[in-house]
């Protein structure tokens, strides 16, 4: 499902604008975006929970050119679900 298709139903099902649900949809993303970025935990009961980790920067050398590169810190998020949204898709 592309962002289109995703707003598009999430509009139907809100009974909503698509331009309304789109600003929603935008923010909500900014606020994992900075929690994640400030590596804190986001907790949606019944849903699960999104986890940032950071990986460290690097220095990684090809061994073929002997060239040396500089890999900048990445942090990743990581979603877990909560048992009550693994028991309602195990039930489907």
């Amino acid at each position: 499902m592309d962002n289109k298709a995703f707003i598009s139903r999430l509009s139907k099902r809100l009974n909503r604008e698509p331009a309304e649900v789109t600003t929603l949809v935008e923010g909500l993303s900014v606020i994992i975006r900075e929690a994640g970025s400030e590596l804190d935990s986001i907790a949606v009961p019944g849903f699960g929970t999104f986890k940032s980790t950071k990986e460290e920067e690097k220095v990684v050398t090809d061994e073929a050119t002997g060239e040396r590169k500089l890999y900048p810190p990445m942090i990743t998020m990581e979603f877990q679900p909560s048992i009550v949204l693994r028991k309602k898709l195990s039930h489907r």
